[in-house]
């Protein structure tokens, strides 16, 4: 969908909608915070939007089970805690076939809560996002300076190692 034009609706709970050619729209409700203007309340419904999207519709609960395997054939059950404006939250019974899967979603998640922050004009310090496995230990850790660091990386023109560059 080609956006042609972005409308935000203040109110109690103010609405970022993004119209489509054809007459296609997209529209999210954002919690209310006095503190962000029109434009962060954009940025704010991006984000949200690629936390959606990250989400394909073949994932649903009963797909979930079988995309949980580990290689050794067991499920992995995964807790995911984000760090955002002070408060953890948590998203539990998550699913991920490999270890490098919950790294990579805790990147991608750290990715999206600082570039959120940044609209909010943050700097956030400390970890963003960690996962937990059944037992409880930390398994994975994704601090916002790392994101900042590769935030920088980027900017500058540096490109991250990778394995095919390493």
């Amino acid at each position: 969908m080609q956006i042609l034009e972005t409308v935000v609706e203040n109110g109690p709970f103010p609405t970022v909608r993004f119209v489509g050619e054809g007459g296609e729209a997209i529209s999210v409700s954002l919690a209310y915070d006095s503190a962000l203007d029109d434009v962060q309340l954009i940025a704010k419904a991006k984000v949200l939007l690629l936390h959606a999207a990250a989400f394909d519709e073949d994932s649903g609960a009963a797909d979930a089970s079988m995309r949980s395997q580990l290689e050794s054939g067991r499920a992995a059950s995964y807790t995911l805690e984000y760090q955002d404006k002070g408060q953890v939250r948590e998203l539990a019974g998550l699913s991920f076939p490999t270890l490098q899967a919950v790294l990579d979603e805790c990147r991608r998640s750290a990715a999206d809560l600082w570039q959120d922050a940044l609209s909010r004009g943050e700097t956030p310090v400390g970890w963003a996002v960690r996962a937990k496995d059944a037992s409880g230990a930390v398994v994975a850790t994704v601090d916002y300076e790392d994101v900042r660091a590769s935030d920088d990386a980027n900017v500058t023109g540096v490109a991250e190692p990778t394995p095919s560059n390493l």
